[in-house]
C-alpha cells in the first residue's frame, strides 16, 4: 500500500510503497477514506512529540472496514466507521472505571508508535519496522485496535465526520470535563479545529458568553459564525485585560486550546477568582511552563487536563449532534489534498492558513 512516511525529523514526508500486515486480536484493518491533519501530526514530523521515525502518523481517521482479527465483535467488514486518536484496551483499571480516555495500556505505547504488542504493522519493502501514530492514517489502510472504532450508518459521507477522530472527541472531552453550568461565560483560547468544535459544543450545552481569543482575523469571524458572541484577536490587545474588562472580572471557565506558554499563562491569569480552566492545548512534550502558584492558590483557581473523551461511549453523543445539527465537523475542513499532496497541507497548517485539511489516499 502507500503510505506518507516521516524518516527524519524536519524533512517532508515521503510517499513510499510499504507492506501491511493482516491485523491481530482484537485490531482491525481499516480501508481509508479521509483522515484530517492535526497540528498533534506537525509535532511528530518537527520531533516535538518525539515518535522514533520511520513512522506514518494521522489520527483522524474515516473509512470501511476491510479485515478483522481475531476476537473482534464492535465490528465486521463492510462497516463504515471513524476512529478516534485514542485506542482503550477496555482491561486497564482506567478502562475498566470509566476512564478510557486515559488507558493505561495504550499511554505505555502512545509515543512509541507501537500496537499494544509493541510491535508495528508496518514495515518498509527491505523489513525495516515501519511506526505508527495514533492510528497511521496517512495512508490506504491502517490497523487500530477496535475499541477505537464507532460505527457510523452506511449513507455517512465519511469526509464529512473523519475530523471527529481528533478535534470532535478532543472538544467534547474539553466541554464535558469542564461542566458547563447554563449561561456561565467561557473563554476559548485558540480557534484551530479543536477550538472551534469546542465553541460548537459550548453552544450546544447552553453555555451563555462565549469568547474565541485568537491570531487570525478569518478565524475569528468562523468562530463568530460557529457560536462565539465575543471575539479577542490577542495580536491586537492585551487578552488578559480585555477578558477581565468585558466579564467583569474574568471568564467563569477558560479553555485553553492553543498548547503554549502563552496561552496556558494567559488562561490562568484571565480566569476569575474561583474559576475553572481547561488545559487540552499540547505543547511539546519536553515543554516546561512556570506557573504563578500562589495567584493559583489565593485566587481558589481549578486547572484541569482533559485529553479528549470516551471513544466507546462520548463518540456516539457526538454523533448525535452531528445528526441534530448542534455540531457541523464539516465547517473546520479549509481543502482537500491528495496523500502525494501532504507536504502542502502540512505547510498550510504551519503558517495558520488551515483549520482542518483531509488527506484523501
Amino acid at each position: 500500500m502507500r503510505a506518507a512516511v516521516l524518516f527524519h525529523y524536519k524533512e517532508p514526508l515521503k510517499i513510499e510503497d510499504i507492506e501491511i500486515d493482516d491485523p491481530k486480536e482484537n485490531e482491525v484493518m481499516v480501508q481509508i477514506t479521509a483522515t484530517g491533519m492535526c497540528h498533534s501530526d506537525v509535532n511528530v514530523f518537527v520531533g516535538a512529540t518525539p515518535v522514533p521515525p520511520p513512522v506514518v502518523a494521522g489520527h483522524e481517521i474515516s473509512g470501511i472496514v476491510k479485515k478483522v482479527g481475531p476476537g473482534v465483535t464492535r465490528v465486521k467488514p463492510g462497516d463504515k466507521v471513524i476512529s478516534a486518536f485514542i485506542h482503550p484496551c477496555g482491561k486497564c483499571r482506567n478502562c475498566i472505571s470509566g476512564h478510557e480516555n486515559l488507558c493505561e495500556t495504550f499511554s505505555s505505547v502512545r509515543l512509541k508508535g507501537t500496537m499494544f504488542d509493541g510491535t508495528t504493522r508496518l514495515k518498509l519493502k527491505d523489513g525495516t519496522p515501519v511506526r505508527t501514530f495514533l492510528g497511521g492514517g496517512f495512508a490506504e489502510y491502517a490497523i487500530v485496535h477496535e475499541n477505537a472504532l464507532t460505527v457510523v450508518p452506511q449513507d455517512t459521507n465519511l469526509e464529512r465526520v473523519a475530523v471527529l477522530g481528533c478535534a470532535g472527541i478532543t472538544g467534547y472531552g474539553a466541554v464535558d470535563s469542564a461542566k458547563i453550568e447554563p449561561g456561565e461565560t467561557v473563554a476559548v483560547i485558540g480557534v484551530g479545529g479543536v477550538g472551534l468544535s469546542v465553541i460548537q459544543l459550548l453552544k450546544a450545552s447552553g453555555a451563555g458568553r462565549i469568547i474565541a481569543l485568537g491570531t487570525k482575523k478569518w478565524k475569528l469571524e468562523k468562530a463568530m459564525e460557529l457560536g462565539a458572541t465575543d471575539v479577542i484577536n490577542t495580536k491586537e490587545t492585551d487578552p488578559v485585560k480585555a477578558l477581565k474588562e468585558m466579564t467583569g472580572g474574568g471568564p467563569d471557565v477558560v479553555i485553553e486550546a492553543g498548547g503554549t506558554q502563552e496561552t496556558v499563562q494567559m488562561a490562568i491569569e484571565s480566569v476569575r477568582i474561583g474559576g475553572r480552566v481547561v488545559l487540552i492545548g499540547l505543547p511539546p512534550v519536553s515543554a516546561q511552563i512556570p506557573l504563578r502558584i500562589a495567584m493559583i492558590v489565593r485566587n481558589g483557581i481549578t486547572i484541569i487536563g482533559n485529553y479528549g473523551g470516551r471513544p466507546r461511549v462520548d463518540m456516539p453523543k457526538l454523533l448525535e449532534l452531528v445528526k441534530t445539527g448542534k455540531y457541523d465537523p464539516s465547517k473546520l475542513v479549509t481543502g482537500r489534498f491528495k496523500l502525494e499532496e501532504i507536504n502542502d497541507a502540512i505547510k498550510l497548517l504551519e503558517e495558520g492558513e488551515a483549520i482542518r485539511s483531509l488527506i484523501i489516499p
